[in-house]
């Protein structure tokens, strides 16, 4: 009797098993008659059209770019459910093409995407971005939200981002950079804030972002800065703070970037250096204060960037550049990948900067070299030596420059140094030489003045040389010629018969 049974039993256990695939199967028809594809948009009136790259089909798009237009969308718009159609996309980009066409972040498109990897949205009208907008997306690893109108960075809204290791927020209008913005994003790597209206940054705004390497905040307002602004950015390598208005930068300010290789400064208002500004940062191998109004450097400024390589006081107001400033750095600037940029300052030519004359034959790097045979000063010494000077130049001595025309022909081989020329740079005007402006590496290290009494308030930190100092400046240009020098002797010789 049992036997009689089976067959039925199995035949209902198979029918069942029928009719569930099937109920999903209509299902999953009736999913997909009624969500849109937002892949195939054919509705022209759609506030939102999206284009996939490789294939439409329903869960196939990878990469997919939706265009905001026709006066905007809002949160309860029923396209928003139709990303669920393509559950695949690994980017996704959102381009607003209407004023006020997104005043949001598509939080509920994004809980649809767990496979999302990069993400963006431009040209919005978005003011604030609030707490936890983007919190558990662990799939995402970039997020750009450039050119938008953010204000307001809620505090936590960046949360909980596990594998987020870009973030792009250029070009916006944010004000502030409050504690605890940035949360729960352990591998973060590259933070971009260029071009907002940042005035204020609390302590420990970036506490928690202990991996870092990289910050961009130029071009902003800043005008004051605080050790603690930089608090837990012990692994930071790159500070950008160029364009903003800082005018006075105190001891120890960055003393938690203890790992900070590059450190620029251009295009501030910074007047004054303390005497240990740059403590702390002992890995330090480039910075840049171009474009400032400092007047005095403190002998002691480099002292705790003993490893700095690569410098640049382009266009300030100095007056004296010593080798008590340049010392703890020297030796630093006698390898391949090194630099030394002074020019468009205020400098005489006397016996201060006799150390270029040292430093050129013995580095190795074409563009210190380049830059030093280039550099300008004004000579005020009295009127005969001018007159010797000119005579001097006439007869085309160039101060043991031979190989000029062979390092000028050297730069047009591949780069061996590496530091990019910023564009702000590339504009340049070109000064036109007055006068009293001359060659330094022309003038001989014997013709150099040496100023005896402190002639600017602002240069009373500095002892200027005795003689006998004079003559120790004069004993470390070991590496002129015999040649150079009885040339100079025939020269002053002449000179002096025709006088």
């Amino acid at each position: 009797m049992r036997a009689q049974k089976l067959p039925a039993t199995l035949l209902l256990l198979l029918f069942a098993i029928s009719s569930l695939h099937a109920n999903r199967r209509k299902q999953k028809e009736k999913i997909v008659q009624t969500t849109t594809n937002i892949c195939d948009i054919s509705d022209r009136d759609s506030k939102v059209h999206c284009y996939c790259e490789n294939s439409q089909d329903i869960n196939e798009a990878i990469k997919t770019e939706c265009w905001v237009f026709n006066g905007g969308i809002d949160k309860t718009d029923p396209l928003w459910p139709s990303f669920t159609s393509q559950s695949n996309i690994e980017t996704l980009a959102f381009n607003v093409r209407a004023d006020g066409g997104l005043s949001f972040v598509p939080t509920k498109v994004l809980r649809y995407l767990r496979k999302l990897k990069h993400f963006s949205i431009k040209y919005s009208s978005i003011l604030k971005i609030e707490s936890y907008a983007f919190v558990n997306l662990t799939s995402v690893q970039e997020m750009v939200l450039t050119k938008n109108q953010i204000v307001v960075l809620s505090k936590h809204a960046f949360y909980n981002l596990p594998n987020l290791t870009v973030l792009t927020l250029d070009e916006n209008r944010i004000k502030k950079l409050e504690t605890d913005t940035f949360y729960e994003l352990p591998v973060l790597q590259k933070l971009f804030l260029t071009s907002n209206n940042i005035s204020v940054i609390e302590d420990g705004a970036f506490r928690h972002l202990v991996n870092l390497l990289e910050l961009e905040l130029d071009r902003n307002n800043i005008s004051d800065l605080k050790k603690e602004c930089f608090d837990g950015l012990a692994n930071l390598k790159r500070l950008d703070l160029r364009r903003n208005k800082i005018a006075v930068l105190n001891s120890f300010t960055f003393i938690e970037l203890w790992n900070l290789q590059e450190l620029l400064l251009d295009y501030n208002e910074i007047y004054i250096l303390a005497q240990r500004t740059f403590d702390g940062l002992s890995q330090l191998k480039k910075l840049s204060l171009s474009h400032n109004k400092l007047v005095t450097l403190t002998d002691g400024l480099f002292e705790g960037v003993r490893g700095l390589s690569a410098l640049d006081l382009r266009y300030n107001k100095l007056k004296r550049f010593t080798m008590d400033n340049l010392r703890p750095i020297y030796d630093n600037l006698k390898t391949p990948k090194s630099f030394i940029y002074l020019e468009g300052n205020d400098f005489n030519c006397d016996c201060h900067l006799a150390w270029m004359h040292k430093l050129r034959h013995e580095a190795k790097s074409i563009k210190i070299r380049m830059s030093l045979e280039n550099f300008i000063c004004k000579f005020n010494a009295d009127p005969s030596l001018s007159s010797h000077f000119a005579y001097y130049e006439r007869m085309g001595i160039n101060n043991n420059l031979d190989d000029t025309e062979k390092i000028r022909n050297d730069l047009d081989a591949p780069d061996e140094i590496g530091d990019e020329i910023d564009d702000i740079y590339i504009d340049e005007p070109k000064k036109i030489r007055a006068d009293n402006e001359r060659t330094l590496l022309q003038i001989p290290v014997e013709l150099l003045p040496c100023p005896v009494e402190v002639k600017s308030v602002t240069d009373r930190t500095y002892t200027y040389p005795s003689q006998n100092e004079a003559k120790d400046y004069r004993n470390l240009i070991q590496s002129s010629s015999i040649l150079f020098i009885d040339n100079t002797i025939l020269i002053f010789s002449m000179f002096m018969l025709l006088v």
